[in-house]
């Protein structure tokens, strides 16, 4: 009971941790204007729509409810029969000749209690498969998520760094005018450009890829309007393995699944063995054929004889070697969950130290290089070619720093899929303190 509590305790500490940082994000700064609102698509409203839009989940969730269905008549005994008979020459006779019997099969003892063990733990590896895909459709939905704010923002960087090019391209213009600078300074930014340009393209290109992408996992046409995706939450240091492989191992759904389907299995043996043993057929019934009246009434015992025993052995044989491959199929994915896990989890590590090294140290610093090139361009002591240089390189540290999170986001989620944390409650996913 006590361990029980403490992995519920341990899966509840997990669950909080994860799901904040996916809670609903901050707009971005760039495409903010004071008056103007904005609806920003966040990570958790992206992920309930692909997830109640998302045909195949409700498929399985019929599934699954449909093997619920099946538990109790798996271990229910058969309809009981009822025959008649009666003599047709005696119908205008005196004394009508007919006969009645009732008889009910009952299944050797444990039988039934094996079948409707087997049903259960259908069911309950029918309930893992759909809660397994609603992990994946979650990942997926987070990525994507990830990946539409990711654009939007190369999108802003892109167009800041075209207002840069411009200005410079202005600049170039007036000092080659006046003598001061070379028509390469003015060829060379106005190819800047032309290469701005080209890459907008690619990212508008990305950009309707991702929203067919989206408009696809919502069940909608690949141009469906979308709203820009909300800021990811902040990035912050994931737990530790042995947490994470702890609720992995006590709860992931495929795990369930493959452990439900063990657990039929065994229960097929069960049924198996029970069936070198004779079934019973009870019956009672009244017979008006015979003339002595105690005669008439009947209780009878039917028995089948299981000669076949080759037969038999060979259904105990199949089910035994189910048993063992549902078995080793349960060892192979709990390896290669536990695989995923920590990929997952190192993934998140580097994500968070490089939005970390970006933000303190490459971002200041990129920014620090194109002023003082600016600077030094303008007074006429550096180079037009160090400033093509030094707006190249932040633009291209922009673009990392928003890719580096991007990333983060979509770690988090695919270490969330490997960990089997499912969505809990609302203030559950909200919560954004750190346990």
């Amino acid at each position: 009971m006590l361990k029980s509590i403490f992995v519920k305790s341990a899966c509840l500490a997990v669950a909080l941790t994860l799901y904040a940082d996916l809670s609903v994000g901050e707009p971005p700064d760039d495409v903010e204007s004071p008056g103007v609102q904005v609806e920003f698509l966040s990570a958790d409203a992206l992920v309930d729509q692909i997830v109640a839009a998302n045909p195949s989940v409700a498929a399985l969730a019929a599934a699954a409810e449909a093997a619920r269905y099946r538990v109790e008549p798996a271990g229910s005994l058969d309809d009981p029969m009822l025959s008649y008979g009666l003599a047709p020459r005696t119908v205008d006779s005196d004394r009508l000749n007919q006969r009645f019997e009732f008889s009910q099969r009952i299944p050797w003892p444990g039988t039934l209690d094996a079948r409707a063990t087997v049903a259960r733990h259908e069911a309950a590896a029918a309930a893992g498969d759909h809660e397994a895909l609603k992990l994946e459709v979650i990942a997926q939905a987070r990525a994507a998520h990830a990946q539409w704010w990711f654009v939007h923002e190369a999108l802003a960087i892109h167009h800041a760094a075209e207002v840069l090019v411009e200005e410079l391209i202005r600049t170039a213009s007036v000092r080659y005018a006046a003598g001061r600078s070379l028509k390469q300074d003015v060829l060379q930014v106005e190819v800047e450009r032309a290469d701005l340009e080209k890459e907008e393209l690619r990212l508008l290109r990305l950009q309707t890829t991702i929203q067919s992408r989206i408009n696809a996992l919502l069940n909608r046409p690949p141009g469906a309007p979308l709203p820009p995706a909300s800021l990811p939450g902040p990035e912050r240091e994931p737990p530790a393995f042995e947490a994470l492989e702890m609720i992995a191992l006590a709860g992931h759904p495929e795990l369930a699944r493959l452990e439900a389907q063990l657990a039929a299995n065994q229960s097929r043996v069960t049924v198996a063995e029970k069936a070198f043993y004779p079934d019973f057929q009870v019956g009672v019934g009244y017979n008006g054929l015979w003339d002595d009246t105690d005669k008439r009434p009947i209780v009878g015992v039917t028995i089948n004889v299981p000669l076949n025993r080759s037969k038999r052995r060979s259904e105990l044989a199949a089910a035994r070697a189910d048993s063992s491959r549902s078995q080793w199929a349960l060892v192979q994915r709990r390896a290669e969950l536990l695989d995923a896990l920590a990929r997952a989890r190192a993934g998140i590590v580097e994500a968070k130290q490089s939005v970390r090294l970006y933000e303190d140290e490459l971002v200041p610093l990129a920014d620090e290089y194109l002023g003082s090139a600016l600077a030094d361009y303008r007074s006429g002591a550096g180079e037009f070619a160090n400033v093509i240089d030094a707006e190249q390189r932040k633009l291209a540290t922009d673009l990392a720093l928003a890719q580096a999170r991007a990333d983060y986001a979509a770690r988090l989620a695919e270490l969330q899929r490997a960990t089997g944390l499912l969505p809990g409650q609302p203030e559950a996913e909200s919560s954004g303190e750190t346990p």
